[in-house]
């Protein structure tokens, strides 16, 4: 069906309406026991949930579902699944989190478990504290100086804090190549990237707040 943000708000703007929803939506025919898919169950109006007469299993609407063991209400899961589809460049956790007025580990969840429920139909953008880094791979050579990378290849790589990562080889780690790389992965609003003090990655991280650490102090994290 056509959905805009006005009809969804009039049309799920309660949890009500969205239980109601995901009734017929699961249910077409009739509420089943999702342990025995007997359909002698009866409705246990005070704790939104129905009985099984066969098994004596009670269950919600939301059992076995994405929306299953969470404290936030339905119609902010729906008003978050409409974002996330409806963004055609991906919605960070941090937008998540202000149009919601969740905090920030509620929107990081959300969005986290909405992309797996859709099979990760989009691969999110990296938020929150970046940590990223280039290295070479492959075996030693007798080439000589200089020429110590023609039998390798480079990967380069960032990962959020506590969350995901993203890997991808590149020919070489000039700044093209590493703005192209977090302008593709890394959301523009992420609290911070940290790297080590190639010369490339200041300029690359653009408006987003870059420190790194000195290896040549022994410096290897901050935080």
């Amino acid at each position: 069906m056509d959905m805009n943000l006005p009809k969804l708000i009039e049309d799920f703007g309660t949890d009500e309406k969205c239980r109601a929803y995901l009734e017929d939506l699961r249910w077409p025919n009739g509420v089943e026991c999702p342990r025995c898919a007997a359909d002698t169950v009866s409705r246990l109006h005070d704790r939104k949930k129905w009985e099984c007469s066969k098994c004596e299993y009670q269950f919600s609407v939301t059992a076995g579902t994405v929306f299953h063991d969470s404290h936030l209400p339905l119609w902010k899961w729906f008003l978050a699944v409409y974002l996330m589809c409806e963004s055609k460049k991906g919605i960070s956790a941090n937008q998540l989190k202000r149009t919601l007025a969740v905090s920030y580990k509620t929107a990081w969840y959300l969005c986290h478990r909405i992309r797996a429920a859709m099979g990760g139909a989009d691969s999110p953008l990296l938020d929150g504290v970046i940590e990223m880094d280039e290295t070479w791979i492959g075996g030693k050579n007798n080439l000589g100086v200089g020429r110590w990378r023609e039998n390798k290849t480079m990967v380069l790589g960032a990962i959020e804090r506590g969350g995901e990562l993203r890997l991808k080889v590149e020919a070489r780690a000039d700044g093209h190549t590493i703005k192209a790389f977090i302008a593709a992965h890394i959301d523009g609003e992420a609290e911070a990237i940290y790297t080590d003090e190639w010369h490339a990655y200041p300029a690359a991280a653009g408006p987003i707040p870059h420190s790194k650490v000195n290896h040549f102090r022994k410096e290897w994290v901050r935080g």
